[in-house]
């Protein structure tokens, strides 16, 4: 599954950089170019890190990642601004940035760094998760039921459940899910989709995943995290 970023950056030029540089490599990203955008974006679960810049037309990152961390205490952050003095990287650390970047900077420095971030914070958590009465494990692709029996799901099931996951306030299209489950032999057409999510139904129940008509799949099932 791709790591998904919120980008929140006012900088046109440097936010289209950024944007298309991380695209290429393995990421998918929402780009905001004010605070009011992105909190228009900004939804819990639905991210693995957010870039952050300070100052911007609408106000100051600092206010973004106090209500960031308010919803959502375990999201990394990182900071990426020219106003880098003493003072702003220490309240940047003191609400819990992971990484304080000055601007200027190097693209490859800033890409490593980012990747750090990502792969010390993103396995610890979105692979398990509890439905009312049952159990998702994706990490061994299993639902396991309150009677103690379980469901073995497929590679692609899973895959397909996995992204759902990512943002239940997103209707994903088959297209979308196509894109996403690139290389899967098992995807050819659209309409294997559909029979994924009948499978997919079967084992969470009909309460978990609906059909949008003309759309797609969207995520509609209670969920929280198994720690």
């Amino acid at each position: 599954m791709k790591p998904r970023i919120l980008l929140v950056e006012d900088d046109e030029g440097l936010g289209e950089t950024l944007k298309e540089r991380l695209e290429q490599d393995k990421y998918r990203v929402e780009w905001a170019k004010t605070i009011s955008e992105a909190e228009n974006l900004y939804r819990p679960n639905a991210f693995d890190l957010v870039v952050l810049d300070l100052r911007l037309p609408d106000g100051n990152g600092f206010d973004l990642a106090e209500m960031i961390v308010k919803k959502e205490k375990d999201l990394p952050f990182l900071f990426l601004t020219a106003q880098a003095g003493a003072q702003e990287r220490l309240r940047g650390f003191e609400l819990g940035a992971a990484e304080f970047i000055p601007k200027p900077f190097h693209l490859k420095e800033f890409l490593i760094r980012l990747e750090r971030v990502i792969s010390l914070t993103r396995p610890h958590y979105g692979q398990k998760w509890k439905m009312d009465t049952k159990e998702i494990h994706l990490d061994s692709f299993l639902v396991k039921n309150e009677d103690g029996t379980s469901t073995l799901l497929s590679k692609r099931d899973c895959s397909l459940l996995a992204l759902l996951l990512t943002d239940p306030a997103k209707v994903f299209s088959r297209s979308e899910i196509l894109d996403f489950i690139v290389g899967e032999d098992s995807f050819p057409t659209e309409r294997t989709i559909d029979n994924a999510i009948v499978r997919l139904r079967d084992a969470l129940g009909e309460g978990s995943i609906r059909n949008v008509r003309g759309v797609g799949y969207q995520w509609i099932g209670p969920l929280q995290p198994l720690v």
